[in-house]
């Protein structure tokens, strides 16, 4: 009988362990151009995992500022009720530094209206991806080489990472300290445990090359399992 209080405290530190949320069956991963290498990378260390059914659907050139030419507001609804994910990756934000029309007429970026308006929508897609129970994962904009984007980027990644505050089941997942040597530095090459090189930048000092792609893919899957 006296092992009975340390069983039961087992239990019921078992039963509470994060150790033992079920692993998700079902990733959506959904996005503009920063997506595209990322999700492909996501893919491939996803089955590694074994039974994971995922579905990739980023877009080039789309984002939340036009929904006009993509409206992904309708996508993320008919993916969400049709696939039914257990974990949606998201990042947006990369094509969005541009004029956006809305219900107040045509908002520029240096419009403080227009950040407004750019904060509904995150709180609007947030909100459909989670209604079907999903966990959501928003990807952080990496820092850019441009000084003027990186201003942008950081103000859009501040709203993102401010609604997934005030949700339980939404994560601003960081990557700026997977792609950079130095705090709030661009960087095009890391340096490997060997001493070698490794490109995770562009030329065009917005999107991920293939191995900055694979080191985030391979950060969030260890976030998952």
């Amino acid at each position: 009988m006296k092992y009975l209080p340390l069983l039961s405290l087992f239990v019921v530190s078992m039963l509470f362990s994060p150790l033992l949320q079920a692993a998700p069956e079902k990733v959506l991963i959904i996005g503009d151009s920063m997506m595209m290498v990322t999700s492909h990378a996501t893919q491939l260390e996803l089955r590694k995992k074994g039974n994971v059914e995922v579905l990739a659907e980023p877009s080039i050139g789309s984002g939340l500022a036009r929904l006009d030419a993509l409206d992904w507001m309708e996508k993320a609804k008919q993916l969400a009720s049709t696939f039914k994910p257990d974990v949606t990756m998201v990042w947006f934000g990369t094509n969005d530094y541009q004029p956006m029309q809305s219900d107040q007429g045509i908002l520029r970026p240096d419009d403080p209206k227009w950040f407004e308006e750019y904060a509904r929508r995150i709180r609007q897609m947030m909100d459909i991806l989670t209604q079907e129970g999903s966990e959501v994962y928003w990807l952080e904009l990496p820092i850019m080489r441009d000084a003027e984007q990186n201003a942008y980027v950081q103000d859009v990644n501040a709203l993102a990472k401010a609604e997934a505050g005030k949700r339980d089941n939404v994560t601003f997942f960081e990557t700026n300290k997977l792609l950079t040597r130095k705090p709030d530095t661009f960087t095009v090459y890391l340096i490997s445990r060997m001493g070698k090189p490794i490109k995770v930048r562009e030329p065009d000092g917005i999107h991920l090359a293939r191995p900055g792609a694979d080191i985030v893919a391979e950060a969030f899957v260890k976030e998952l399992f």
